[in-house]
């Protein structure tokens, strides 16, 4: 019965120990095979030519830069005012049309002034007998004829009526709306037969001989700021213009609520495509600086580490080995053109339009990366193009009107 008993457990523990060792064996070639696998990607890789990556490059050169302080500000014109009333009645006559040209003094729009104008009648005519009655005292006290009470009571009547027409035609003179200088009418806002109220919008006259334009600057720039100093001018309106100017005042006194101080700008030019009211960017040029690194803005890349360039740089005897090889299988490879490309970190120190100021990690006379940049990596083998270097030259503005 022991011997019976044996025999089984003999044949399972045979057949764990042949499942173990073919479990291992498969193990074992899934464990090779990767190895191998691996190996031969690594040889394939290790024996594939290295990427190039296309790029456009330009040469930094000596250049000036002018610094320059951004500002928003408003167009007004040299003198502009709406005319109102003074006082209210019904429109009379109309003798100004919209947008015609109006010279200082003329009558432009006339209220009804009939029992003003009767009034002035009655009291001029009155005029001559006063002014005779005032004369015949006048000979009665040189003779000793009359006293000098009624001689008084004479004079003080007839300055009140002379005072009285006086005011009767300043009266009728408030009734009628005049230019108060040369310049170009606005829409008129009234027609004959209307009654206006006191303030009520008749038009609008504007003298645009001369533009300005009225900004603010922080106080901590005004050491920069002085009388005569140039500045550019640019509308939404006008796309693509820009109009200079120079600086003609500067406020006395900063502005206490807002730290501001209030500047205003003569427009030299195209001041006549200008209207009152437009908002403007402005620059105000500062000292011009010689010898700066300038570079476009696109061949900077802005990162949250800091700001970087890519400076192409002569490859290597080893680099130049490689290539050579690579330029046998492919044939549209030029060795002359073959650069390592190298991230430099750099500081702006300033920009305008598409170009910045740089300060360090650029030097005069190296080649910086503009166009390709967007698989570009550190010490990567590039091509250099034949292609005008990108962001270069600013594109050209279109007028949206």
């Amino acid at each position: 019965m022991t011997t019976k008993s044996q025999k089984p457990g003999v044949g399972r523990k045979i057949f764990i120990v042949l499942m173990l060792i073919i479990v291992l064996v498969v193990f074992g070639g899934v464990v090779f095979m990767q190895q191998f696998i691996a190996k031969k990607k690594a040889e394939f890789a290790q024996n594939m030519p290295e990427s190039v990556s296309q790029v456009t490059a330009m040469k930094v050169q000596p250049q000036e830069w002018t610094p320059m302080l951004s500002a928003v500000g408003s167009i007004r014109p040299n003198q502009g005012a709406m005319l109102s009333s003074q006082i209210g009645g019904t429109v009379s006559r109309v003798l100004v049309k919209s947008g015609e040209r109006v010279e200082k003094g003329q009558l432009l729009v006339e209220l009804d002034s009939s029992v003003e104008r009767a009034s002035l009648r009655a009291t001029e005519a009155q005029l001559p007998s006063v002014r005779a009655t005032l004369q015949r005292y006048r000979n009665l006290i040189a003779s000793k004829s009359a006293s000098q009470m009624e001689l008084d009571n004479a004079q003080a009547a007839y300055d009140q009526l002379v005072a009285n027409i006086e005011s009767l035609k300043e009266s009728i003179k408030r009734r009628q709306i005049y230019a108060p200088f040369s310049g170009v009418a606005g829409i008129v806002n009234v027609n004959v037969g209307q009654y206006i109220n006191v303030g009520t919008d008749i038009v609008r006259v504007e003298d645009q001989s001369i533009m300005k334009i009225r900004f603010t600057l922080p106080q901590t720039d005004l050491e920069h700021i002085f009388v005569g100093q140039k500045v550019t001018a640019q509308v939404d309106a006008l796309a693509g213009q820009t109009f200079p100017a120079k600086i003609s005042a500067i406020e006395p006194a900063v502005d206490r609520a807002t730290g501001l101080i209030n500047l205003e700008a003569i427009v030299e030019e195209g001041q006549q495509k200008l209207l009152s009211g437009m908002f403007a960017r402005l620059n105000v040029a500062l000292t011009t600086e010689k010898n700066q690194i300038i570079v476009p803005q696109i061949a900077v890349t802005y990162t949250m580490y800091g700001e970087t360039v890519y400076v192409l740089q002569p490859l290597s005897d080893e680099d130049k080995a490689m290539v050579t090889k690579m330029a046998e299988q492919n044939p549209s490879l030029d060795v002359n053109k073959m650069f390592r490309a190298k991230q430099v970190e750099v500081k702006t120190l300033d920009r305008s339009g598409i170009y910045a100021q740089l300060g360090k990690g650029v030097k005069i006379g190296d080649l910086i990366v503009t166009g390709g940049l967007q698989r570009l990596t550190n010490n990567a083998l590039v091509s250099l193009s034949d292609q005008e270097a990108v962001g270069v030259t600013a594109p050209a503005n279109v007028n949206k009107l």
